[in-house]
């Protein structure tokens, strides 16, 4: 009893730290930052109001629906020019797959593109995937116009097309925000920003990832309270179906549906539910294999313990040596961390070995155990500091935890 304390009280020392403040890498500079490029411009210029010609060019906003593949599950916005028969699609949602791709994304530096190509392409690209797609031509003046078409001149200069992708802050819909913010001299934000939401970052964007629970819980596990605040409908904006409402309401006029496509689906996601019922699913198999059959414990814990150790090991890493900032001071790490390396090791070797196994993952399992419940205890106590959102991870791993606790040996 002494050691499994001595034990649990250096885990404590170890992962508590880690989970309040993170060591990361030195914060990247925006190599073509969206706000400070657009004060280079003057939106208010009395001299274009008198160019009868910026009345034959409409600017819009173009959204298209959520689509299959993850990257697309949130939506896609772009602006459109269109001038004397001409559609000029600006998107700011390019990347490729290039050399360093990999390695950039994995260290936290999405280095995306604006890009711009004719509307039609794009819009076909959607309509083939049977995505939605609305436009709002935004009844700009002529000065705001103007302002708009030199920014977007000088952004398709290939030595400033490339900007620093944040997934909250700056994609391709905070993008085309900011424009309109300075093309309202600032009034879209003010009014915006006057609005909230009641939801989180992490409310909205789970919303979005209901195809999937088991890519909803990775990817929530990943991120840490910093996505919990209560924001704006100015920041909400980050996601395109948003971005469309919130200036549908703003300008007071109702966008143009092109294309209808299928129907998105529906529902509510109950990550906190379908995760508790996961967790209840393995513990009460796993503590029963483990009594009537050591190789099907075996096999169904490998699967589960692995994809603890695989999350929990990305985390450790995210947050000591990438620029993923949404997964500094995560307490995750404190009760779902590298220590069930341990019982996945004991699983994998009794597969082979049926009479192996070690007294030290019931040991891990109690350790994990009272960390899990200390933490709960503590977000009890201490809500304004430990305040993520991390209930659907206890209703997890807590089930299982507790029956290889009391597991008989």
């Amino acid at each position: 009893m002494k050691t499994i304390l001595l034990i649990l009280g250096i885990l404590m020392i170890t992962f508590a730290p880690l989970a309040g403040a993170s060591i990361s890498a030195p914060p990247l500079e925006d190599s073509f930052d969206s706000e400070k490029n657009l004060d280079l411009f003057d939106f208010t210029s009395q001299e274009a109001l008198l160019h009868d010609s910026l009345d034959d060019f409409t600017i819009s906003l173009v959204t298209q629906a959520p689509g299959d593949e993850i990257y697309i599950w949130f939506g896609h916005a772009g602006l459109m020019l269109s001038a004397y028969g001409d559609d000029i699609m600006y998107d700011w949602g390019v990347f490729s797959f290039s050399p360093g791709f990999y390695s950039d994304f994995i260290f936290g530096r999405l280095f995306y593109r604006m890009v711009p190509s004719w509307a039609s392409s794009s819009i076909q690209r959607a309509v083939s995937e049977d995505r939605s797609v609305k436009i709002l031509t935004l009844p700009l003046d002529r000065a705001a116009k103007q302002g708009v078409i030199d920014f977007l001149n000088y952004n398709s200069l290939s030595e400033n097309r490339t900007y620093l992708y944040h997934y909250y802050y700056d994609n391709c819909a905070t993008r085309i925000r900011d424009i309109v913010n300075r093309a309202t001299d600032g009034d879209f934000r003010a009014w915006a920003e006057g609005i909230d939401t009641n939801m989180s970052f992490r409310d909205l964007s789970t919303w979005y990832m209901r195809r999937s629970n088991l890519i909803s819980f990775t990817l929530n596990f990943l991120q840490s309270s910093v996505i919990d605040r209560d924001v704006s409908l100015y920041e909400a904006c980050f996601l395109p179906d948003v971005l469309m409402c919130a200036l549908e309401t703003y300008y007071n006029l109702e966008s143009e549906v092109i294309y209808e496509g299928a129907p998105e689906q529906t529902g509510e996601s109950h990550l906190v539910i379908s995760s508790l019922m996961t967790g209840l699913i393995f513990a009460v198999l796993l503590y029963s294999f483990w009594h009537v059959n050591r190789k099907a414990y075996a096999l169904v814990s490998s699967v589960f313990y692995l994809y603890l150790a695989v999350i929990s090991s990305v985390l450790l890493f995210m947050m000591l040596f990438t620029n993923h900032d949404v997964t500094f001071g995560n307490e995750n790490i404190i009760f779902v961390n590298p220590l069930i390396l341990i019982p996945l090791m004991e699983s994998i070797i009794m597969i082979f070995h049926k009479k192996t196994h070690w007294m030290l993952s019931r040991s891990v399992f109690r350790i994990l155990t009272a960390l899990s419940l200390s933490t709960l205890v503590l977000k009890g106590l201490f809500p304004e500091t430990l305040c993520q959102e991390n209930l659907y991870v206890f209703a997890l791993v807590l089930p299982v935890y507790i029956a290889m606790s009391i597991r008989k040996d």
